[in-house]
């Protein structure tokens, strides 16, 4: 699938909303995908529900609820081609190829959403997954972490698609040990 490197800058949000997961104040989120891409919005926002509503995911150690919605989200999950991200993300240099959260927006990078990263090989069920866990997990106040000893899983707030650092590729916030 090719990915513009430029789109509309506007935004398709998914319509509906997605049953509440986990239990907590609920933090609401919603998913855009730029006009241009080649992904269908509902697809996308599939995705991403699936993935915050995995078991494994923010849910399991954060102490909130999450549930899409398609207006007031506090989070807004955006799926941008490159110039976009690196528009939205500034003054971060994400240099086309990075995703970012800037306030309480998760700008994911719609070339490694099709592309992936060395990191994952030809897991991209598993990058997508990590990709929306680490930048969702800044939204809700997790910091970037290092890799712990060589050999461990990452925490999810590791830069992992930049590297490993001798770690072994995790999407899941709630999962340490393998």
């Amino acid at each position: 699938m090719r990915v513009p490197e430029v789109g509309s800058g506007n935004f398709d949000i998914a319509k509906g909303a997605s049953n509440p997961t986990g239990s907590g104040a609920t933090v609401t989120y919603s998913v855009g995908v730029e006009g241009g891409l080649p992904m269908p919005t509902a697809v996308v926002a599939r995705i991403v529900d699936r993935v915050l509503a995995d078991p494994r995911g923010w849910t399991a150690v954060d102490g909130r609820a999450v549930q899409r919605v398609d207006s007031g989200a506090t989070i807004q999950v955006r799926l941008a081609t490159p110039e976009t991200v690196d528009s939205l993300c500034a003054p971060l240099d994400t240099g086309g190829r990075l995703s970012c959260r800037v306030g309480e927006s998760v700008v994911l990078n719609a070339w490694r959403w099709v592309h992936g990263a060395d990191s994952y090989g030809d897991d991209l069920k598993a990058y997508r997954s990590y990709m929306v866990n680490h930048e969702f997990g800044h939204a809700l106040g997790y910091a970037h972490e290092d890799c712990g000893s060589p050999g461990e899983l990452a925490p999810v707030v590791v830069q992992q698609t930049k590297g490993l650092d001798g770690c072994r590729a995790n999407p899941w916030p709630a999962v340490t040990h393998a």
